[in-house]
């Protein structure tokens, strides 16, 4: 879940770990995915991406000095 407004990005444990890989195990199928997704729109939630968080952000923000290269992922979901 976002930290700003209601979007909402369902992934790994490590956000970007799947950008581009296979399935692997563990990994929600087609259909468990559809009801995830089903269940964030109807709770208002814009479902997010992960590709298109991981590309670069350069519009105004409170980004912490040490981000060398802002991204959307950052902009709206922070560090852990």
């Amino acid at each position: 879940m976002s930290k700003f407004g209601p979007l909402a990005l369902v992934c790994a444990d490590n956000p970007g770990a799947f950008l581009g890989a296979e399935k692997t195990e563990g990994e929600l199928d087609g259909a468990g995915l559809a009801k995830v997704n089903r269940a964030l729109v109807e709770l208002s939630y814009v479902v997010v991406a992960d590709e298109l968080l991981e590309s670069d952000y350069d519009g105004p923000s409170l980004l912490p000095s040490h981000v060398e290269r802002p991204t959307w992922w950052a902009r709206f979901f922070g560090f852990f």
